[in-house]
């Protein structure tokens, strides 16, 4: 078996609070993935010509005969130059970094600069309790597809909140034949009984115990949901003592505000994760640079128990041969150049720019909406998530929004068992991360006079009603 390599010792840098339990488990439920593993997963194993590629890489004093790499001086480019919103300009000139840029990734892990840093930044995050590895991979959507064909047969179940991530539903879960058992939530998070009376609900039927519970537990796509600590904690104890997975995809983790007067707190005080309490080695962490740096380099890392990043890896150099080598490059040459300060300062930004657009949906929508729906102040992410109040659906009015010319996402896309016309739903998803400042209130604006608009039909129906009962009772 390929080894992935011993974790890094991280420089003396002091950890952010972030809420670390005070205590840890004296007992725990180690995870035998063997049981967990899919007919691919058991069957998965590394690739034997990348093995050696990778066996061999910057190896000394060996003729490199063995891999198809162009070589590093047929490259067009010999240097990059960066040039930041900060003022900042990174100059990238040294001979092995240009190359790695534009060569196939040939180290198992990732680009080893980028990989030392996810590394230590994962441990000063979160400081995993148990024994945890880091992979370098296309960003989230693509390890949670890697990860659900290592560990899900078709006709498998998976755990997941009621309204989820609508992508991971259509392009994975239906497609590859699995089954979501939706688990109810509230603002904050998913609701410990429900979870516990899915899964004891299920096991009753005689098929397979769910084993994968798929979570977004902070700015929750769709929801918005900040899942609690005590929530946290009780999950992880059900999924621990009936030995379920726990894949927290956590895009919006450094997106975390407050709507009042405190400060953008950065990095610090961000809250306890799953990965943070993971004693038994069941949590598969997904972490992403799509959404605090650069969506479009399709970058992130994952993090989990050594015997299951083995399999991720080498589903993911059968995949794509590993993430794109110019992008990491780039990405690691930009976090060097800011330092600690410097991602400090940017996710502050980060935070401040998301809580500005936040403040402007909820005043607008405080002002434009109460009639006509209920939610919850954002705290996290980009979304806000309506309950309507006078709609049974909110597919009913979506061809009002347009012709009003506002564009939401109604809320039965992104319910767990995917889009079904005959089921009724009353919710509709608002991002706040795309429009302009300006367009912000307009688009609110929008949206409450549909639903002004709407509410008056049903009076005037209700209206004609009412007369038509009372007409026909003094007749009799």
């Amino acid at each position: 078996m390929v080894q992935l390599g011993k974790s890094q010792k991280m420089a003396s840098a002091a950890r952010s609070e972030v809420g670390r339990p005070t205590k840890r488990a004296k007992h725990n439920h180690n995870v035998d993935f063997s049981k967990h593993f899919s007919v691919e997963g058991r069957s998965r194993q590394y690739p034997s010509l990348r093995k050696i590629i990778c066996q061999f890489s910057g190896a000394d004093n060996v003729v490199p005969m063995h891999g198809g790499l162009p070589p590093s001086d047929s490259f067009p480019l010999s240097s990059m130059l960066l040039r930041l919103r900060n003022g900042q300009s990174v100059d990238i000139v040294d001979d092995k970094k240009v190359a790695s840029a534009q060569q196939y990734c040939t180290t198992v892990q990732g680009y080893p600069a980028l990989h030392t840093w996810c590394e230590g930044h994962m441990k000063a995050m979160h400081s995993p309790p148990g024994q945890h590895e880091v992979l370098l991979s296309n960003g989230s959507n693509h390890t949670f597809e890697m990860v659900c064909e290592l560990l899900l047969d078709r006709g498998d179940y998976i755990l997941t909140e009621e309204y989820t991530y609508p992508s991971v539903i259509e392009s994975v879960i239906i497609p590859k034949g699995y089954n979501a058992l939706g688990v109810k939530l509230d603002q904050d998070g998913i609701l410990p009984d429900s979870l516990l009376e899915v899964v004891m609900a299920h096991k009753a039927t005689g098929r397979r115990s769910p084993h994968v519970l798929y979570t977004v537990p902070t700015g929750q796509n769709p929801t918005g949901m900040v899942t609690a600590l005590e929530r946290k904690q009780k999950i992880y104890q059900i999924c621990s003592e009936h030995d379920i997975v726990i894949i927290e995809d956590d895009p919006y983790y450094y997106l975390q505000y407050s709507l009042g007067t405190a400060e953008a707190q950065g990095l610090d005080g961000l809250g306890q994760t799953y990965l943070s309490m993971d004693i038994d080695g069941r949590v598969v962490r997904l972490d992403s640079f799509s959404k605090f740096l650069l969506p479009g380099m399709r970058l992130g890392w994952v993090t989990a128990h050594p015997d299951m990043l083995q399999k991720i890896c080498f589903a993911l150099h059968a995949s794509t041969m590993g993430p794109c080598s110019y992008t990491q490059v780039m990405i690691h040459e930009v976090l060097e150049a800011w330092g600690n300060e410097g991602l400090q300062t940017h996710v502050k930004k980060m935070q401040t720019e998301y809580k500005k657009r936040a403040a402007i949906v909820q005043e607008a929508a405080e002002k434009q909406l109460s009639k006509y729906a209920e939610w919850t102040a954002p705290r996290a992410g980009m979304f806000l998530w309506l309950k309507l109040t006078q709609v049974d659906d909110s597919m009913d009015i979506f061809e009002e929004l347009k012709a009003a010319k506002v564009v939401v996402v109604p809320g039965t896309i992104a319910h767990c068992g995917g889009p079904d016309p005959g089921r009724r739903c009353p919710f509709v998803r608002l991002s706040y991360a795309t429009a302009s400042i300006e367009e912000l209130p307009v688009g609110i604006n929008r949206l409450g006079d549909v639903l002004r608009k709407v509410s008056q039909k049903q009076s005037h129906v209700q209206e004609e009603a009412d007369t038509k009962i009372t007409t026909a009772t003094t007749m009799y």
